[in-house]
């Protein structure tokens, strides 16, 4: 029943946010239309715009929420993740802030893991967006780190002799103690800005979870780490 009652809500979510960007598809075009009208006053651009970058904002806001959901399709592969994440460089690159760099550290003989690409893709990506998010205003570096380690003191899950470690390093402002347990919740933001959806780490939290694995953080001002760690 559990199980069931789990593909109906993946069902659900997938239809809303397919429904929705339908809708959404026709604020842009149409809006699009009208800020192209060189008739229009100050005032009316403006506000066009605001309603152009909300509709963005839901747009954005119902892809994360597909996210959330299995994928349609599940298809497990040996994943060599730091030839994985240096592929997915352009796209850290396209929502760095002007001031920020990525460095990116892999050996080269670091051991596989076993997992879907969809997932694992969403759950670096919305991992690094939040570093990269925390210091796009001032900018600074966000390095990523991945090397092999010995399993977790604890963790029973996967009777695998090493794991595979990705930390993702910011010097941004750091989280606040009192909002460390919150973090992990679904639409909680520590972000200022004013469309923040707060489910990135929700969503990479998730889904590390699926695949047997840790997503832990630690945080002080101007250094924020966090780690996924995954059965190799």
């Amino acid at each position: 029943m559990q199980i069931e009652h789990s593909e109906f809500q993946d069902q659900l979510v997938r239809g809303l946010a397919h429904r929705m960007n339908n809708i959404l598809t026709l604020f842009h075009g149409y809006i699009g239309l009208l800020l192209d009208n060189k008739r229009l006053d100050k005032v009316t651009l403006e506000g066009l715009g605001k309603i152009q970058d909300g509709a963005k904002a839901a747009s954005d806001l119902m892809d994360r929420a597909n996210s959330i959901v299995r994928p349609p399709s599940v298809v497990w592969r040996e994943i060599r993740l730091g030839d994985f994440v240096r592929m997915l460089k352009p796209s850290f690159d396209t929502i760095c802030g002007p001031k920020t760099k990525i460095e990116i550290e892999a050996p080269d003989d670091l051991p596989s893991i076993h997992a879907d690409a969809v997932r694992v893709k969403t759950a670096v990506f919305e991992i690094v967006r939040n570093a990269l998010e925390a210091t796009f205003a001032s900018g600074g570096i966000v390095r990523i780190e991945l090397s092999a380690k010995p399993q977790p003191p604890g963790n029973h899950a996967r009777q695998s002799l090493q794991w595979v470690s990705l930390r993702v390093i910011d010097d941004g402002p750091g989280i606040p103690e009192a909002l460390g347990e919150r973090i992990f919740q679904p639409f909680f933001s520590t972000k200022k800005k004013q469309h923040a959806t707060g489910l990135g780490l929700t969503v990479a939290a998730g889904f590390v979870q699926q695949h047997g694995g840790l997503l832990k953080y630690e945080s002080t001002p101007e250094r924020t780490v966090f780690e996924m760690l995954l059965p190799a």
